[in-house]
Formats: C-alpha cells, structure tokens, sequence
C-alpha cells in the first residue's frame, strides 16, 4: 500500500508471470521499455518487495510467495485469463520460433489463458524436448499436461491421445516405472487397435 500504483499495476503483471520473472518479458507486456520498467520498480526493490535472482541477469524474484500470491489471488478469473493470454502473446514474441527452454512456460501460460489447443502443443514439445535432454521425470509431468489439457479440450483426436500416450509411456519406462509405463502402452494399443493405427500399435 505504500507503493505508487504504476508500480503496483507492474508487480500485478509480474505476478502473473510467476515468482521469478524476466524484465524483457514484463516490459514487453506492460507496454513499457527496460528503462521506464527499471525506473518505476525501483521502489519495490527498495522496500525488498523484489529483488534481483542470483546468477540470473535480467530477472527479479518476489522477496516472498505470499507477496506474489496475494497479488495474483487478487485478480478475478476473467481478469486472471486476459493476462495469461496476453502473457502468452508478450513470451511468444519475445522468444519466436524456437522457443527452446521456454516451451514449459508457455504450456502453462497458454492451459491458464484457457487456449487448450495451444496448451496441449507447447506441453507435448515441452515433453519431447525434456526427454531428449533425460529430464525424464519432468518429461512424465509435461506430457500428462498435455493429456489432462487435451480433455479440458473436449477434442476427440483420438489420433493425438494414442501419440501422446506413447510418448508419456517411454518417457514413465525411462524413467524406471515399468507399471505405470505397463499401463500407459495398453491404453495407446487400446486406441490404436481401436483405429486401425498400424504403426502406433506396433
């Protein structure tokens, strides 16, 4: 409350953006340049509301969860979807083509912003890259997002389940849960079986 309220109107989109953010990214979504978004979060640093995140040039983190949580639990719902989507937007400029590392981030904010379509590919490419880097738990987690976003959906891409499933599959037996992995295979054999999907059932 003893915060001017431009500077209280950023912490708001920071806090959509999660406990640490980027200030490329919030200055892109607030609309400002690096400078002015520099200027008007001098006050939060002072007052140790944020601070720099160490060995992470360009990022701040809220001092506390509560002080991110309280402002985010803040915002209605509609509210809360405007600016995941228009965080969405803001990322997706911000890192084009090849998101790369990003791609986790994006899934979330995308599945937030209710654009599911969206949602259910950066999480399944998400999930293949965590695999091809043997993050393969982290691999397990993104790939059941996509699944979990594929039926908030209400999309019938049956053909999309049984991928997706493979996918989650190798990624539960690399990560040495055979019964789970067990389990994962006979659900995609299921659909394939079910569809005629010659290669997916092999």
């Amino acid at each position: 409350s003893n915060l001017s309220d431009e500077c209280n109107r950023m912490l708001v989109l920071a806090s959509v953006l999660g406990r640490e953010f980027a200030l490329d990214a919030l200055a892109r979504l607030a609309g400002v340049c690096e400078d002015e978004l520099l200027d008007t979060l001098d006050e939060p640093i002072a007052d140790r509301v944020v601070s720099d995140v160490p060995a992470g040039a360009g990022r701040l983190r809220f001092a506390h969860v509560l002080i991110r949580d309280t402002l985010y639990d803040g915002l209605t719902s509609a509210r809360r979807v405007r600016l995941h989507r228009l965080v969405l937007d803001a990322l997706e400029a911000l890192y084009g083509e090849e998101p790369g590392p990003h791609l986790a981030e994006l899934a979330h904010h995308a599945v937030a912003g209710r654009d599911l379509d969206q949602g259910v590919r950066y999480a399944r490419r998400a999930g293949d890259r965590a695999l091809r880097l043997l993050a393969y738990e982290e691999a397990v987690r993104l790939y059941e997002t996509a699944l979990e976003t594929l039926d908030l959906s209400g999309a019938s891409d049956e053909r999309a389940r049984c991928r997706l499933l493979l996918s989650l599959g190798e990624a539960e037996a690399r990560a040495g849960d055979a019964p789970a992995a067990k389990g994962t295979f006979i659900g995609a054999a299921d659909i394939a079986r079910r569809l005629g999907l010659a290669s997916e059932l092999a």
